[in-house]
């Protein structure tokens, strides 16, 4: 990395093209990159459906969006058009995605590539030794920073970012100093679904903490999900014993960003929507199954709180199963109604 001297690098690229969550924890990145080479061009790879989290950044010029059904030569053709229109290679990309995919579309746009630690060794011990017996896995987005310590770029102690559309126009970024919405009722958002089934808290479990909550302090909840998630949040809306507010469906990152960020607390499964509340500094309780947080998914520098069960199968994975391999699913079992309604009451009414 000698040759990437500080007054060479005019040309950024940012490669990371999914999951929503993963890419939300990639936002410090641009942050950084921004104020170590202000007068840069720098742009961001993503998938299309996940373009929005980059779409009103400030720091990022262009955001290119990414089919990944894409044949092998459509790859070629759209490395192509990024030559063209980008008037040659970048000076430099940043691979945050690390796989057969991104290394081949690394080929022909730059010479010089710095690439994220993936830590498999680590992951697989915890999986199946059930404990490290490496150093610690780093929170991810220190472990995305840790990426550009041959240029001397150290973390600034931010957060993650989402911007809104009016956001990016003011040049302002309000989370820091977010106005509390705790004017008149309590507002919860409540997010029961997740990709696998062993990170999903049980509808029954999450039914009974909602329905004491609401008995408690007759809050607003807002039940939030994307289009994969409908048939869960109908689920637990059929079963409350109160009228929530249905925000299920979305197909909008920033429309379902902007629900939680008018919210008090943000109660979620391990899933990227815990991310985007902690990028719009929205309190979290989560609730870990089959994973944990010492896979460096943890919510990033926000107030939040982890429930989770001490029990010697887990984590049976590291980003979730379809079933429980035992059949008791005691990482989610073991986490009770009642320890559930305690630490959202305990949250909200600090």
């Amino acid at each position: 990395m000698n040759l990437l001297k500080y007054n060479r690098i005019n040309k950024i690229l940012i490669f990371r093209l999914s999951s929503m969550g993963d890419i939300i924890l990639t936002t410090p990145i641009a942050r950084i990159l921004r104020k170590q080479f202000p007068n840069a061009q720098i742009d961001v790879i993503t998938a299309k459906q996940f373009t929005d989290i980059y779409s009103f950044n400030p720091y990022i010029n262009n955001v290119l969006e990414y089919d990944k059904s894409s044949t092998l030569k459509e790859v070629d053709e759209f490395k192509n058009s990024i030559l063209h229109s980008n008037n040659g290679k970048y000076d430099l990309i940043v691979d945050l995605h690390r796989n057969i995919r991104s290394k081949y579309f690394m080929n022909k746009l730059t010479n010089h590539v710095v690439r994220i630690k993936k830590h498999r060794l680590k992951k697989m011990s915890l999986v199946h030794l059930k404990k490290n017996i490496f150093t610690d896995i780093p929170l991810i987005p220190l472990n995305y920073i840790d990426s550009l310590s041959d240029l001397n770029i150290q973390d600034d102690r931010g957060g993650l970012e989402l911007w809104f559309p009016e956001e990016k126009s003011k040049g302002f970024y309000p989370p820091d100093s977010r106005q509390s919405p705790k004017k008149g009722k309590i507002k919860i958002a409540v997010a029961p679904g997740a990709f696998h089934k062993t990170k999903r808290y049980p509808i029954d479990y999450l039914t009974i903490s909602l329905n004491k909550i609401y008995e408690e302090i007759k809050p607003e909840i807002f039940i939030i999900g994307g289009k994969d998630d409908v048939a869960i949040c109908n689920d637990l809306i059929n079963q409350l014993s109160f009228t929530p507010i249905d925000c299920s469906g979305s197909t909008s990152i920033i429309d379902t960003a902007r629900w939680i960020n008018g919210c008090d607390l943000l109660l979620t499964n391990d899933s990227g929507v815990m991310h985007i509340a902690a990028a719009r500094q929205v309190p979290i309780v989560a609730i870990f199954g089959s994973t944990v947080p010492e896979f460096g998914f943890s919510p990033f520098r926000v107030k939040h709180t982890i429930l989770e069960t001490n029990i010697s199968c887990r984590p049976c994975t590291h980003i979730g199963r379809s079933e429980c391999p035992k059949g008791h699913f005691k990482c989610m079992m073991n986490i009770t109604p009642d320890i559930v309604t305690n630490s959202v009451l305990k949250t909200v009414m600090i």
